[in-house]
């Protein structure tokens, strides 16, 4: 039922909780493809003009922010992998919950796995929700997992 599961990652261990229901679901349901998605969304936005050297900074910042996203991705990719699972990742400078929903629609996921921080009140306020939004608006199911606080 579920082929292509989609995990949305943030590099939290927090959010790497939901790895082994995604193993045990794809285990179980014959799952062909897991897709691991970081958002590294631009820290300033385009309107403003940066010249000279901050410019180039901002740059190299997004380049080096995008290749530790990279990486993360492939190091737990490659767990699954070894296990003979079909894993890709995917890097984007979307805002977290708009890439999830923009790569789920677009590639035709049939979950979503995600962890939810569980935040509430004025953080939850200030940072927003990203599952409540993928929950809201994707067009596919989302297993949501509250993972336990970590030390």
């Amino acid at each position: 039922m579920y082929r292509h599961i989609l995990v949305p990652l943030d590099g939290s261990p927090l959010a790497e909780q939901v790895l082994p229901h995604v193993h045990g679901l794809a285990a179980n349901e014959g799952t062909t493809k897991i897709t691991l998605l970081r958002a590294v969304p631009p820290v300033f936005t385009t309107s403003v003009d940066y010249s000279g050297l901050m410019a180039s900074d901002i740059s190299d910042s997004m380049v080096t922010l995008e290749r530790e996203a990279e990486t993360y991705l492939e190091g737990v990719a490659e767990t699954f992998r070894n296990e003979g699972y079909t894993v890709e990742t995917e890097v984007s400078a979307m805002p977290a919950a708009e890439a999830i929903l923009d790569y789920a629609e677009s590639h035709e996921a049939d979950l979503i796995a995600i962890a939810t921080h569980g935040r509430s009140g004025i953080s939850r306020f200030v940072f927003g929700s990203v599952t409540q939004k993928v929950v809201q608006m994707a067009p596919v199911p989302v297993l949501v997992m509250r993972p336990k606080a970590t030390e």
